[in-house]
Parts: structure tokens; C-alpha cells; sequence
């Protein structure tokens, strides 16, 4: 039996609707892309100015030192406080690399306590649809560890591109190659929008690495520690630390074999920052209070 002309007709007008319904949705949703992208630009115009205003004196005092060697200022380094755990064993499981001694940590720590205090603050659409209508619903999002990177970036800029501080700089996992860009001692970056995102396709990206000869590439032979920062609510990930425990590993068949975890470091914010008082557990607070009952 035919469908009937009316059918078809009607069919085809839902289709068509379907579609301009479809483009509807699409050029909202690019229009508020667009919105969280000027945002953004505005934010991280924002940060930029922040941390040449806050840590002026940091980038005079490391423009003072190009020439120093990373490993020289390590030794002075106190290390992460392993006395000191989030959740669970963490304090065990990862004692090596939170005590591991990384130059500069002063600077580092008043980066990352600049980005925990003040983060950049984005308008984020809430994506669960409700009955089917556009969601119209925006959350604030705060992004601490983009603005670290960011003032990182900044006191790198400022120095010509020869800070010992470089933030989210890509490696190809396949070959171990630095993404160099121009000069060779800045990062290569894919986007001037937002520098850290897209990557390089088959790339890895540790939050910080710190190169021993700061006026060479960061290629992996020049570097002393790979940092993976961890602000709160951000937990420390096996897959990850082992991932950049291979990064950092020479191919060569003359490298030690731990070369590659030595190089990498763990820095939890704040807790393994310079100038915070680490809080004792509970539970450890507990067992010292009840010994010291027992001796009386």
C-alpha cells in the first residue's frame, strides 16, 4: 500500500525541522564556547599581571642566576614533608618522591600558593540536559593548577625564555623528544589561546621540569627533576608517575637503571611547600597524645 503524499510531506518537514534544530543547538553552543573562551583570555590576562606584581623579586633574583647549575641550589632543599599523608599510605607509597630534594622550591611554593589562593575563575555550562531543553545553568570552575602553569609560564617569558621552570612542556613518548620552540629553550606550543591545550598527538607533558643548564634545550639528558604538582582534591595516580618514571628514563644501555625515578618529584600543595606548617594527622596526633599518657 502507497504512504500517503500528506505522510511523506510531513515526514520530510519534521526531518527539515530536526536539522534546523540541530543547527540551532550547534551555533548556541558555539556561541557560548566562544563566551568561555573570552573568559578565559580574560582570566589569564589577569594572572599574568598578578604574578609580575607578586614575585617581581623572584624573577629578578633567578635572572641574576642564569648560569648557575639547577643542582646547586637542590642541596639547600629541605624535601617534602612524608611525615605528612592526604589519604591512605600516601606518605608511603610515595616517600621517595616527596622527599625528593627540586631547586628553587621557595619559588615554587609561592607560585602554587598564588594558584591556590587565587585561581582562575571560568564560567562553565552544566551539561546534563533537562527534558530535552538547552541547559541554561553556568557553574564557576576554579583551575589551579592552569594558573600555576600559567605564572610559571609568565616568569619564564619574562626571562627570555631561561627560567628553570618549565611548565606543562611536551615529550613525545615514543622518542623522548622535547617539542622545542623558538628560541629552543621555550616549549612548542599548539594553540596562542590557551598554551597547555591542544597537545602534540602521542605526547606527555609533566606539570613542571626543571632543566640542570637552563640556557639549553630541556631535552631529557639536561634535565634534574620532572615535579608532578598535586593541589587538594587531586590524587596521585600510579599509571602517571610511572608513565613519567619512563620518560625520564635515558634509552641508553650505559644509564642507570633508576635514573628515571630519581629525576622525578612529587609537590603537593600545600603541604610540601616552603613556609606552610604541615597538619599533623589525626590519627597520628591520637597515637602521640595516648603515649604520652602512658608515660605518665
Amino acid at each position: 500500500m502507497p504512504i500517503p503524499l500528506v505522510v511523506v510531506a510531513l515526514g520530510e518537514i519534521a526531518l527539515q525541522a530536526g536539522v534546523w534544530a540541530w543547527r540551532g543547538y550547534r551555533a548556541y553552543e558555539t556561541a557560548q564556547t566562544a563566551l568561555e573562551a573570552a573568559e578565559m583570555a580574560k582570566s589569564i590576562a589577569q594572572s599574568k599581571e598578578l604574578i609580575k606584581q607578586k614575585i617581581r623579586g623572584v624573577i629578578d633574583s633567578m635572572s641574576q642566576e642564569i648560569d648557575v647549575k639547577c643542582s646547586t641550589f637542590a642541596l639547600v632543599d629541605p624535601g617534602g614533608k612524608s611525615t605528612v599523608s592526604r589519604r591512605g599510605g600516601e606518605n608511603i607509597e610515595w616517600k621517595e618522591y616527596i622527599e625528593r630534594k627540586i631547586p628553587f622550591r621557595p619559588a615554587i611554593s609561592i607560585v602554587c600558593q598564588l594558584a591556590l589562593e587565587s585561581p582562575i575563575k571560568v564560567p562553565r555550562r552544566m551539561r546534563r540536559k533537562l527534558g530535552g531543553a538547552i541547559p541554561e545553568g553556568m557553574v564557576e570552575v576554579t583551575l589551579k593548577q592552569t594558573t600555576a602553569s600559567l605564572m610559571f609560564e609568565t616568569i619564564d617569558l619574562m626571562l627570555d625564555w631561561k627560567s628553570p621552570l618549565k611548565a606543562e612542556p611536551n615529550y613525545s613518548r615514543a622518542t623522548q623528544k622535547a617539542y622545542l620552540g623558538t628560541p629552543p629553550t621555550r616549549p612548542q606550543r599548539l594553540s596562542d589561546v590557551f598554551p597547555f591545550w591542544p597537545r602534540p598527538r602521542g605526547s606527555l607533558a609533566p606539570d613542571l621540569v626543571i632543566p640542570e643548564y637552563r640556557q639549553m634545550p630541556w631535552e631529557i639528558d639536561n634535565v634534574f627533576a620532572a615535579v608532578e604538582i598535586k593541589f587538594p582534591n587531586d590524587w596521585v595516580k600510579d599509571a602517571q608517575m610511572k608513565d613519567y618514571v619512563k620518560l625520564m628514563t635515558p634509552k641508553s644501555g650505559n644509564a642507570r637503571k633508576k635514573i628515571g625515578q630519581e629525576r622525578v618529584a612529587l609537590l603537593r600543595v600545600p603541604e610540601d611547600c616552603i613556609g606552610v606548617a604541615a597538619k599533623e594527622p589525626k590519627e597520628k596526633k591520637h597515637e602521640q597524645e595516648t603515649r604520652l599518657r602512658n608515660r605518665r
